[in-house]
């Protein structure tokens, strides 16, 4: 759970740093926090792709799946299909349908799944409240790995936050 998370926060990261606007937004709307994370999950996910074995023969869109036979799962593309999101490459905080499938389903559900989005909203909400603002200060460097999603590094600038006291 350690890499995905990381991948998480750092791919958010990157996402919120290209796209201002929504920065604001949750500046402006702390309370969609949850949302943010959700749709950051369904916008660039940790884990791009998964492998299951068939369980009984199935036809899925016209291809025989044989009982047994290995299936290889593209969690990214599945998280931005069009006809399951509107506008799939665009991101959305307020989102109404947040049915991504980063941490999978069922009896194959990420079991720190909670863990994870717990210390996103930390990383998220505490980077937001510190830093006034956050630039690339070079450009940032993916991995090279088919199955996980994430960033070699992000190195960035950040302005800290104005704090006046009153005494």
């Amino acid at each position: 759970g350690n890499e995905t998370t990381k991948n998480l926060i750092g791919n958010g990261l990157r996402t919120l740093i290209q796209h201002p606007e929504q920065i604001q937004q949750l500046r402006d709307n702390p309370d969609l926090m949850d949302a943010t994370i959700e749709e950051l999950l369904r916008f660039d996910s940790p884990v791009q792709l998964d492998r299951r074995f068939a369980l009984e023969d199935v036809e899925i869109g016209g291809q025989q799946i044989r009982k047994g036979q290995s299936v290889l799962l593209l969690i990214g593309a599945a998280n931005r299909d069009p006809d399951e999101f509107e506008e799939p490459d665009r991101l959305d905080f307020a989102r109404a349908r947040q049915s991504h499938i980063s941490f999978g389903r069922g009896i194959h559900h990420c079991l720190g799944a909670a863990l994870a989005r717990m210390e996103s909203q930390i990383a998220f909400t505490k980077l937001l409240e510190r830093y006034s603002d956050i630039q690339f200060d070079q450009r940032p460097r993916h991995r090279d790995h088919i199955v996980l999603r994430g960033l070699e590094s992000l190195p960035v600038r950040v302005q800290r936050q104005r704090i006046t006291e009153h005494i």
